[in-house]
């Protein structure tokens, strides 16, 4: 929530892992949490993408965004960021784990 670089290396090394299908993250938005964590994330979410598609696989990532038009980081940069770099986003974490479900099982 703070300090997001070991996720974006665990991102990226996801991408390397064939026995990894979908991606479940979780970012918090508000006081105290990172000033932008879509900008931290999303360079790591693209190239993941894109490496396991070169490798003959799909990598799906869904994100979960909890946060409020009110937060600093600004809600709806923050899903436009992460759905850019081609993550699933949802508004909560049951949505987040049903959308991780369908992308598994149709890997």
């Amino acid at each position: 929530m703070i300090d997001p670089r070991d996720r974006a290396a665990r991102i990226r090394a996801a991408a390397e892992d064939a026995s990894v299908g979908v991606i479940l993250l979780d970012v918090v938005l508000g006081f105290g949490a990172h000033p932008d964590p879509a900008g931290a994330l999303a360079p790591a979410i693209a190239p993941a993408r894109a490496a396991a598609r070169a490798a003959g696989r799909s990598l799906g990532v869904v994100v979960s965004v909890c946060g409020t038009k009110f937060d600093p980081q600004g809600l709806a940069e923050q899903r436009a960021a992460l759905t850019a770099a081609g993550a699933v986003v949802t508004c909560n974490v049951a949505a987040a784990a049903r959308a991780a479900e369908v992308l598994a099982s149709h890997g």
